[in-house]
């Protein structure tokens, strides 16, 4: 009977030992480094808030907002190009991006523009940076690449090492900013956790916060995310995320308070869509100028320029068009652009005129002109240039103005008003802008 007891005893400690095993086992939930394989990709995006724009009163006005959007993309991962957020870079085919949003009872309805379609994603700790690697974008076009839960941020966030069942791991801050898509950041925690393992399909989920400014705003993030990966084939396979997200009203942007539900699913192509080796040859590690630059072309003037891409467009009408400059959360300069009516060829506006012009305009603001004169042109542009200083409501101003002369006789005038304390960070970034400037053919 002893003996019974024994053997009896020696079987449980087994099975006890055995299910602690299997408990225990570990899963390795991460893609293989230096990825070749092409992914096939289709995201939907649905949004409804509200949009909070100023009014005279203090309170901001509220108007009701939705929002759709969907994207289809050939995706292959690019070699690092250094640590953290760096290590993380793709080439993308994009087939469609489009986006239709509804404000109040006006809808905008957005396409990703054709000559735009492979597009180069970088890692940075504040978002991923989107460029072509010949054509700038527009402000519409990042709009719409822009996602929030990006599959490739989204990879930045799996677990280093190998996890067991029902184990979290703190996703790293420069990654849960990445994810979020927030320039600034001041809060950040997000936690991954392994929810379940079954026929080779792990279950994740991603939950936390993150809060800081974008583009002069005060934003904060509440994310909520379950994900999917194929352990036999190493691979994130979809995602789901319910992104809360309320953001203030800044210089640049209205603000809004918003439930987004981004959805996505993730397959290898098959090998007759795989991205060939030759599609990424050339790619550089550092990202070329022209991926800081963004284009704008006017709707209501033939004239098309580039700007970096702190410049916002705030206001866009038939008479004017305006910019502004936001650093840091800090709005450096605003940019006015106005049409002039054109003169005959080869004339424009005389400089004296244009200074009388800007004498009146400013009035008692006025204090001095500073300089006064022609600049050089690469582009054949006649391009005139007029620093004045003066005062605004007790702050020390300085307006530049230019007046640009196309040969044909069309003009536009640009007038940049920047505080003198932040004359050193505008740094000619004004000058970039008015050079850059292009009178388009008009049609017949």
């Amino acid at each position: 009977m002893l003996k019974v007891k024994i053997v009896a005893y020696l079987i449980v400690a087994v099975l006890v030992s055995l299910n602690s095993v299997l408990l225990a086992e570990s899963f390795k939930i991460r893609e293989a480094d230096n990825d070749a394989r092409s992914f096939r990709i289709a995201v939907q995006v649905q949004a409804k808030g509200t949009l909070k724009t100023p009014s005279k009163e203090k309170k901001p006005t509220d108007l009701p907002l939705t929002l759709q959007a969907s994207l289809n993309y050939l995706e292959r991962q690019l070699p690092p190009a250094g640590r953290d957020a760096r290590a993380w870079r793709s080439f993308r085919i994009y087939e469609q991006a489009s986006s239709k949003v509804v404000v109040k009872e006006q809808t905008t309805k957005l396409d990703l523009s054709p000559q735009v379609r492979q597009i180069v994603a970088e890692g940075e700790r504040s978002g991923l940076v989107f460029y072509h690697s010949k054509t700038l974008l527009k402000r519409s076009d990042l709009d719409l690449l822009t996602i929030p839960g990006d599959p490739l941020c989204l990879l930045a966030a799996l677990p280093i090492r190998d996890i067991e069942l029902e184990e979290t791991w703190s996703v790293p801050d420069w990654a849960a900013q990445m994810l979020a898509g927030i320039e600034a950041a001041t809060t950040t925690k997000l936690t991954g956790k392994l929810l379940a393992v079954k026929n080779d399909q792990a279950t994740l989920q991603f939950t936390g916060e993150v809060s800081g400014a974008t583009a002069g705003a005060e934003v904060k993030v509440v994310l909520n995310g379950v994900a999917s990966f194929d352990l036999k084939q190493q691979m994130l396979t979809s995602f789901k995320l319910i992104q809360q997200e309320k953001r203030s009203i800044s210089t640049v942007s209205p603000g809004m308070d918003i439930t987004a539900t981004i959805q996505w699913k993730r397959s290898k192509a098959p090998s007759s869509e795989s991205i060939p080796d030759n599609s990424t040859v050339g790619i550089p590690l550092d990202p070329p100028p022209v991926s800081k630059l963004l284009q704008f072309r006017s709707k209501y003037w033939n004239v098309r320029l580039q700007h970096d891409r702190n410049w916002h467009l705030f206001q866009e009408l038939p008479e004017v068009t305006v910019m502004r400059l936001v650093e840091s959360g800090s709005l450096i300069s605003q940019c006015n652009i106005a049409k002039i009516r054109s003169d005959k060829p080869g004339e424009h506006v005389p400089a004296e005129q244009f200074e009388n012009d800007i004498r009146t305009s400013l009035g008692d603001q006025l204090s001095d002109i500073v300089d006064a004169g022609e600049v050089p042109s690469e582009n054949g542009n006649f391009i005139y240039r007029v620093i004045a200083a003066g005062s605004a409501t007790d702050l020390e101003m300085i307006w530049i103005y230019y007046l640009c002369a196309n040969p044909d006789g069309r003009q536009v005038s640009f007038v940049f008003a920047v505080e003198r304390a932040n004359l050193e960070v505008l740094n000619d970034r004004d000058l970039a802008i008015v050079k850059s400037l292009e009178f388009l053919p008009v049609k017949k």
